[in-house]
């Protein structure tokens, strides 16, 4: 009896109470700061601060339409809408492909700053023995010398497929930039190591081989990742270097890399 009593003591209640308000207050804080973070979080600062030569960036969103049924026009009028999204002036006709069930709507534009493809896919599939027909949209963006206009492109066009009920997509953000020259590979680490801190992130695996250096980590700053070895994974670096051009190349890509390296 007196053991109970000592357990739920006026005095040790006040202390677990206690302890448990210090906890919460530490949890909120957390939340607090990574949400602020959040809100002005973009990875192109964290790339910027590299202060590396020749940055590039591209976005690459692949999305499936809700609809069973979309007409010609219906199509068309998606690539346009991506397209006024992005002040991408669509000067051309739509090049339209058909092979059997499979059609391809497309609209591509090179430009100084940028390079832009819009597609809208429909091709059968078959689900548990029942064909049906699924409509993928495809939106592939390479900025050219520059990266700071990537994250608002991403968002203008998350905005307009979410105007246009497309919900189940993947996105693929890279970016791209390099040094002259060979550098060591203790400076190697250190960029990427730097690179994945500002991100708030978590190493989970480093490969080297040769001249090859990468890195998979991941941040709870970003909402989408893959699983790999049972870890997740939203965030892959790799360092190379281009003997012909004497360059040390730094890519870093959310969640992973769209080629290999």
């Amino acid at each position: 009896m007196e053991t109970i009593k000592g357990i739920f003591s006026p005095k040790r209640i006040q202390i677990t109470l206690y302890l448990a308000m210090v906890l919460w207050i530490a949890v909120i804080t957390q939340v607090a700061i990574n949400h602020l973070f959040l809100k002005d979080f973009q990875i192109t600062e964290a790339f910027i601060k590299t202060e590396m030569e020749e940055m590039e960036s591209s976005l690459e969103i692949i999305a499936e339409s809700q609809s069973e049924f979309l007409s010609e026009t219906d199509k068309k009028d998606i690539i346009l809408k991506i397209a006024n999204a992005i002040n991408l002036n669509v000067d051309s006709d739509v090049r339209v492909i058909k092979e059997g069930s499979y059609s391809e709507y497309s609209y591509t534009k090179e430009a100084k700053r940028a390079n832009t493809e819009i597609k809208v896919i429909s091709l059968e599939e078959e689900t548990k023995g029942i064909a049906q027909m699924r409509h993928y949209i495809i939106i592939r963006i390479n900025v050219l010398k520059g990266i700071k206009s990537i994250e608002k492109l991403k968002n203008d066009i998350n905005k307009t497929l979410m105007d246009l009920g497309v919900s189940n997509k993947q996105i693929t953000m890279e970016f791209a930039g390099a040094y002259n020259g060979l550098i060591s590979k203790d400076d190697k680490k250190s960029i990427v190591r730097d690179l994945v801190k500002d991100l708030h992130g978590e190493i989970i695996l480093e490969y080297e081989e040769d001249e090859l250096f990468t890195v998979y980590a991941y941040t709870g700053l970003i909402n989408d990742y893959i699983m790999s070895l049972d870890s997740k994974v939203n965030i892959q670096i790799a360092v190379t270097y281009d003997e012909e051009l004497n360059k040390t190349k730094i890519s870093l890509a959310t969640p992973i890399l769209s080629q290999a390296y």
